[in-house]
């Protein structure tokens, strides 16, 4: 079975990013850069990455990864970030790659201690399933269809550097 890590992660501005906004905001190529290399670092391949500025101050950061993509969203009127990696395993198993991803995406882009993150495991098809059978539809809080995949949020994970 195709299986992935999803990880959804929220917290306040890091120091040096408080500090990047402080001085009028931070360079979105040297952030691409600084959390590409630290995520390449965990074992993932970035393959591009994009940097969308939004007005007063706050960016969307995208990097693809050859294994899904980290997405991160900077909210510097409220100096908080939210944090959204998302790692398939496909020949091997990810998971600890994705792991180690978060706590470099926290300890770069969250204040110590403020972080919190919810994974979400996600299966996909059997080999042996015929490639136009559809997945299960999974419900969400409110009782109403909100997937076509097998997901379900497995545990709030603290993530520490």
């Amino acid at each position: 079975m195709l299986t992935s890590h999803h990880f959804i992660g929220t917290g306040r501005f890091s120091d040096s990013l408080a500090a990047a906004y402080a001085a009028g905001g931070p360079d979105p190529d040297r952030l691409l850069a600084e959390v590409g290399a630290a995520v390449e670092s965990c074992g993932l391949q970035v393959v591009g990455r994009q940097a969308v500025p939004f007005d007063g101050g706050g960016y969307t950061l995208v990097w693809v990864l050859a294994e899904s993509h980290l997405v991160l969203h900077l909210w510097p009127e409220q100096g908080y970030a939210t944090a959204d990696l998302h790692v398939c395993d496909y020949r091997v198993s990810n998971a600890d790659r994705a792991r180690q991803a978060c706590r470099v995406v926290a300890t770069l882009c969250f204040a110590p201690g403020s972080d919190q993150w919810n994974e979400m495991a996600v299966g996909g098809r059997e080999e042996n399933e015929e490639a136009n059978t559809m997945p299960v539809a999974i419900s969400g809080l409110d009782g109403k269809q909100t997937s076509l995949c097998s997901a379900t949020i497995t545990e709030e994970v603290a993530v520490t550097p």
